[in-house]
């Protein structure tokens, strides 16, 4: 007896599902659930004929009937009956993962992912959030505070949905937020704290502390205004900034939505010294609450 040729057995079996659809499976679901094709039809809405057509394209693929036909309905053959069966399960199973994404899209359109720059967040980004929320009072706000390479990298692989950054990263696509004062932590005791407000050759030879995520743009606005001599120390938030200036361990600066209160410190205007700050856009497709809240952004004028 020769062996079966398994290679022809396969090519059979791609051949017989080749062009199935899931449409083929509901009609067979839908006549045999309702004993025939005009039924069938009817509950679908669609015509008999498509019914009828669906069904005899996809026993003859199978190479056998499904249905017996009679002038009062059709019944399954035994051929048909194991083959709804297996449908049944399918189509069951692909309706609950359609179930399932549908009710993940529908939690995640009613989430916000925003990024901020950790230890900032406060002032204007906070009364930002306030007003979204008041207007949106069912939105899921998850926030991220993180440094802006990360920030950068959440936006590029679709993470977050926006990230308020003091530069926009090469690839994406940003507005201009809001533009707020750089602000200068004075000691209560210092002279300075006596001044309305402060210009840069104020800090000149003064040690100068910065919060972490502005740390380079300051570095860069002082080497400018003071020279390569200027010395900056870091802090990790302005709390902790406020904490060291107080502690008399140098001039803290700040921008003007974050200055923190803190006993023993008082906080004045560097003159023509502002942070502008971008709403930096994800690479994911933009939900309806993004524009609402780019809608609110005070701009930079």
């Amino acid at each position: 007896m020769p062996a079966p040729d398994l290679a022809a057995i396969d090519q059979g079996q791609a051949s017989a599902r080749a062009g199935l659809g899931l449409h083929h499976l509901r009609y067979v679901l839908a006549a045999a659930q309702h004993g025939g094709f005009r039924r069938a039809a009817r509950r679908l809405g669609v015509q008999q004929s498509a019914v009828s057509r669906r069904i005899q394209e996809l026993e003859g693929r199978l190479g056998a009937p499904i249905f017996e036909r009679g002038p009062h309905g059709v019944r399954l053959t035994s051929t048909g009956e194991d083959f709804v069966r297996g449908a049944q399960g399918a189509v069951g199973e692909l309706d609950l993962a359609v179930d399932r994404a549908t009710e993940a899209a529908r939690a995640d359109h009613g989430t916000l992912r925003v990024g901020v720059l950790a230890g900032l967040g406060g002032g204007t980004f906070q009364d930002l959030l306030r007003q979204l929320v008041a207007t949106e009072p069912d939105l899921a706000l998850d926030l991220v505070e993180a440094s802006a390479d990360i920030l950068a990298a959440a936006l590029g692989q679709g993470r977050l949905d926006l990230a308020f950054l003091l530069s926009t990263p090469t690839g994406l696509v940003s507005t201009p937020a809001w533009r707020e004062r750089l602000v200068v932590a004075v000691p209560i005791a210092d002279p300075l704290a006596n001044a309305v407000s402060l210009c840069w050759a104020d800090l000149a030879k003064r040690r100068l502390l910065v919060v972490e995520p502005i740390a380079g743009l300051v570095r860069d606005l002082a080497a400018r205004r003071l020279g390569p001599t200027a010395i900056c120390g870091r802090a990790a938030a302005p709390a902790s900034l406020a904490r060291l200036v107080a502690l008399g361990q140098g001039l803290g600066l700040v921008g003007e939505g974050d200055a923190c209160r803190a006993t023993g410190v008082v906080y004045r205007p560097l003159a023509r010294s502002f942070l502008g700050f971008d709403a930096v856009l994800s690479r994911r497709p933009e939900k309806p609450v993004v524009r609402q809240l780019l809608a609110l952004l005070p701009g930079v004028a």
